[in-house]
């Protein structure tokens, strides 16, 4: 009798056992906490730095494509505007270098390309800057189309992808990097061909590696695409 007791037992403590480790793995696996910025961080970071557009893909679906094989006028776009962020505490706009032309690279390691810029002349190129404390990032809004820019629409909105943020690097440790710096921005739109579309653009920034004395016009800037 006793035999019998201690083997219900077991039988019963044994389902009991099976029973609670399948509740485990029925139990999703709890979802990762978003990623939040830290406003005054990311402006300084960006604050009067300059950033180069290596790379635009639109999203729709399943389907997804280069933008810049789409457009091949955007990657001379990209080339001849570089832009520059006026930022301070989360708010301000983004300007572009009044004067940029590509130059042989012959004294950056790696495949960076370089770049002589203007530095003296900013120009708008009407996209306004505004801190979003509810996604914990930056916002950025079209506010006209302009001569310069003649592919931006008015009143689009995007944001700063969080878990995309990774410019916060020197110079000498943007060269010796594996994963080199970048950000990238989202903004989410109707197309009337295509329904929903997302569009996802990389911005890498650039570093300035010469400057002649004195010199108050131009300089040098290297950016690894």
């Amino acid at each position: 009798m006793k035999k019998l007791l201690l083997f219900a037992f077991l039988c019963i403590a044994g389902t009991a056992q099976f029973g609670c480790s399948n509740d485990d793995k029925d139990q999703p696996d709890p979802k990762p906490e978003p990623v939040r910025l830290d406003r005054d961080t990311v402006s300084s970071w960006l604050a009067r730095n300059s950033f180069f557009i290596t790379d635009a893909w639109r999203f729709a679906g399943k389907d997804s494509v280069d933008m810049y094989k789409v457009d091949t006028l955007l990657p001379l776009y990209a080339k001849a505007a570089i832009l520059n962020f006026y930022i301070q505490k989360g708010s301000g706009e983004i300007m572009f270098h009044g004067g940029a032309s590509q130059i042989p690279n012959t004294d950056i390691p790696g495949n960076a390309l370089t770049f002589n810029l203007n530095i003296r002349i900013f120009l708008p190129t009407q996209m306004v800057l505004k801190w979003d404390e509810e996604k914990g990032t930056l916002g950025v809004e079209t506010r006209a189309t302009t001569s310069y820019f003649p592919m931006i629409v008015p009143g689009k909105k995007g944001y700063l992808d969080p878990a995309s943020f990774n410019v916060k690097m020197s110079m000498e440790q943007a060269k010796t990097a594996v994963v080199k710096p970048s950000m990238r921005f989202i903004y989410e739109d109707d197309d009337p061909k295509l329904g929903k579309v997302t569009y996802k653009i990389t911005m890498k920034p650039m570093y300035q590696y010469y400057r002649e004395p004195g010199q108050q016009a131009s300089a040098k800037y290297f950016v690894y695409p």
